[in-house]
């Protein structure tokens, strides 16, 4: 195009030349008040020309000029990604050699070349990991945040390096950080969730917890992560508790009930928050409601504790006299009631009681160390000896009074969430009997479980609020 307009011009300045032949009548030009010029004609016609011309010589020259400097850097930028591209390939054929030396050596050369190659820079950072090397990890990650820190690979690959080096607080802060600027990524909560619970953050793991729960639909993962945030509002309850805010712990209680009604971690928390505040009455009545509701005799227990505390051993005696009488087959409840006797001086009574039993259900190892005891208490040597050996048969032989259905640990005292396997509400009273294969012990079986669509209900108003009817 330029030549073009060169030969144009230069066929215009042989016009001109003819023209200013043919045309010699010139016009005065003022330039100062007292000085006139006199210009041809044609001269100015030609200076008119000339800098039309040399306007769109110029345009036309800049934009060449732009489009010649812009296909370099294209060349440029074409041969920078083929380049960076070829070292990447290498860098992969020599991990898949599994020759890691040689591939980190690849990938340093390609961050140098290409600082903000994020790819390889997460790549590396996670090299530098794998060979302990958790400081410069940390610092080829946080460095490839820079160029983009809502990555979500990113920040998990960086609070892994923190969590290796054992800087929990780093990478709690650095989720924290993402959890504020409502990243919302399920990957990173559940990571933030589990850091949290881990280190028993329990009112910020409720917070996240609660979003976490609300990012899934219906279904099973839903109802999964709605059961971790009932376990999470029972810990927030149980913290306030042990703090002495006995109204917040029964706000938490009651909320983690509001939810799933047979959670009895929280149901005994709520009750033990209410006799704390005097209001005895209604822990009691707590207690056996929660009993009535899932038949789990761990509500019996506390209230017979908290009987004994009070110096009340016939309401002891009377608490499982009444329980009999709604179930009388029970044999959980008839192995309390014979365990009461004993531990109130009626050893007589407890032993009749429990060689009644012998045959009406699985015994488990408490069963027989109770019977064991009593027998060696009376000198009734062979009969002790018997029972014990019997505990050493059984599978599992545990006797302790407590046990995980879930991971089928025994414990000697109950606690909310398995020690062992940390499941919520899966630390059961055997009752005296044994666990069954399938976690649960035979003929412990809820007496008045309620029903799934109960708990479904209770999970749909938790997200949606009360159903219209």
């Amino acid at each position: 195009m330029t030549r073009i307009l060169l030969l144009v011009m230069l066929l215009l300045a042989v016009i001109l030349v003819k023209l200013a032949e043919w045309n010699d009548q010139k016009v005065s030009f003022q330039l100062l008040p007292h000085q006139v010029l006199q210009v041809p004609q044609i001269t100015l016609l030609v200076l008119a020309f000339s800098l039309g011309a040399g306007l769109v010589f110029l345009i036309h020259g800049l934009s060449d000029l732009v489009d010649w400097v812009k296909n370099l850097r294209e060349s440029r930028e074409e041969k920078r990604s083929e380049k960076a591209l070829a070292l990447w390939k290498r860098a992969w054929t020599e991990i898949n050699r599994s020759h890691l030396p040689q591939a980190v050596s690849i990938l340093e050369r390609l961050v140098t070349l290409f600082p903000d190659h994020r790819e390889a820079l997460l790549l590396y950072g996670d090299l530098k990991r794998s060979s302990g090397d958790l400081a410069a990890a940390i610092r080829i990650h946080r460095r490839a945040r820079v160029f983009d820190e809502e990555d979500v690979r990113l920040i998990m690959a960086l609070e892994n390096d923190y969590e290796c080096a054992g800087r929990v607080e780093d990478a709690m802060a650095l989720l924290r950080e993402y959890f504020k600027k409502e990243g919302r990524n399920r990957e990173v909560l559940e990571s933030f969730r589990r850091l949290l619970v881990k280190n028993e953050r329990w009112e910020e793991a409720l917070s996240v917890q609660t979003v976490l729960a609300r990012s899934f639909e219906k279904g099973d993962r839903r109802e999964r992560e709605v059961s971790a945030l009932v376990g999470i509002r029972f810990e927030v309850g149980l913290l306030f508790h042990r703090q002495g805010q006995t109204e917040k712990a029964r706000r938490a209680f009651r909320g983690a009930l509001k939810i799933d009604p047979t959670f009895t971690p929280a149901r005994i928390g709520l009750a033990e928050a209410q006799m704390e505040e005097g209001r005895e009455k209604e822990g009691i009545e707590n207690l056996w409601e929660g009993w009535e509701k899932t038949g789990l005799t761990l509500h019996l227990v506390r209230l017979e504790e908290f009987y004994l505390e009070k110096g009340n051993p016939d309401a002891v005696l009377a608490l499982y006299e009444k329980a009999l009488g709604k179930h009388p087959g029970n044999s959980g409840l008839r192995f309390h009631q014979a365990r009461i006797h004993n531990l109130l001086g009626m050893e007589a009574e407890a032993l009749s009681m429990l060689e009644t039993m012998e045959g009406d259900a699985a015994w488990g190892g408490e069963f027989y160390r109770l019977t064991g005891e009593i027998y060696e208490r009376r000198r009734q040597v062979e009969q002790a000896l018997d029972s014990f050996k019997r505990i050493l048969s059984l599978d599992p032989p545990g006797d302790q009074p407590y046990a995980c259905k879930s991971c089928r640990t025994f414990f000697d005292i109950w606690s909310g969430r398995c020690p062992s396997c940390q499941k919520w509400n899966s630390v059961i009273r055997t009752d005296g009997l044994l666990l069954c294969p399938e976690g649960a012990a035979k003929d412990h079986l809820p007496l008045a479980f309620p029903k799934e669509p109960v708990i479904r209900e209770a999970y749909q108003e938790y997200f949606s609020g009360p159903s219209s009817s």
